[in-house]
């Protein structure tokens, strides 16, 4: 029969403590999706088919810990309608509860482009959507988010105020 002494069982119970902590302590820490926001679209080199983009995002932290991100996969749309998708591996770190600005090169159909703007309304905001999922060493970390890149109000001279 094997006995074991109380050195040895306090060394086990000890050691199951503190797997059962940390166990619950990692389940419980939960990882806040990140948000992302265009802040610029700047037009590179075109061609007949095909029109380069440089899209600027604001990436958000809202955890109490450095985010690690080694890429990046989005689609971007304007006013309801595909823009562009943009891929990116580059490996970047958010500091925890701040943000940083990442530029990342797309594409587009020269065809979409024109599209984009033959609907562009003077009385309409150019509204966007840009979903995707970030990467980082501990998984994927999926985001959407709506925004305007600008109001109409602002540039047609009037008030927005009666």
């Amino acid at each position: 029969m094997l006995r074991y002494d109380d050195r040895t069982m306090r060394l086990l119970a000890g050691t199951t403590l503190l797997l059962l902590v940390t166990g619950c302590a990692t389940w419980f820490s939960k990882i806040e999706p990140p948000d992302v926001l265009v802040t610029n679209i700047t037009p590179l080199d075109a061609t007949a088919f095909e029109q380069r983009l440089q899209v600027d995002l604001r990436i958000r932290n809202p955890n109490d810990f450095d985010l690690v991100v080694t890429g990046i996969d989005f689609k971007l749309n304007v006013n309801g309608e595909r823009l562009a998708r943009g891929l990116g591996n580059k490996e970047f770190t958010i500091p925890r509860l701040s943000d940083a600005v990442i530029s990342v090169q797309t594409s587009t159909s020269t065809f979409d482009l024109i599209r984009q703007f033959l609907s562009l309304s003077e009385k309409e905001d150019l509204a966007y959507d840009v979903s995707g999922v970030l990467f980082s060493k501990d998984g994927r970390l999926p985001f959407n988010h709506s925004g305007v890149l600008f109001e109409q109000e602002r540039f047609s001279g009037k008030s927005s105020f009666p």
